[in-house]
């Protein structure tokens, strides 16, 4: 397969996660089940995009590190927030 070819297989993938991930967050029961739902997506389209269009694989070991931790980070602060909200606005509150 061609690596013009690989990038247009990505792009399609990103438009079909940002489908999806816009369909489950549209939807007015937003339970915490479609909180995760919507979170693995976010984290499979910033992969995508890291892999292929930025060519994360051919950088220094130190940026790659910081971005999949970023990758991966991201949508388990969504989860965190999802779930313990209340208790974060408390907390963030009474450091201000």
């Amino acid at each position: 397969m061609t690596e013009i070819r690989k990038l247009d297989l990505a792009w399609l993938g990103l438009v079909a996660l940002s489908v999806i991930g816009a369909t489950l967050g549209g939807r007015p029961d937003t339970g915490f089940g479609v909180t995760v739902l919507v979170a693995l997506v976010m984290g499979l389209k910033v992969r995508i995009v890291c892999d292929r269009f930025l060519e994360l694989p051919t950088a220094r070991r130190g940026i790659r590190l910081a971005m999949h931790g970023f990758c991966y980070g991201m949508p388990v602060l969504v989860i965190l927030t999802s779930a313990f909200g209340d208790t974060l606005a408390r907390l963030t509150g009474a450091l201000i």
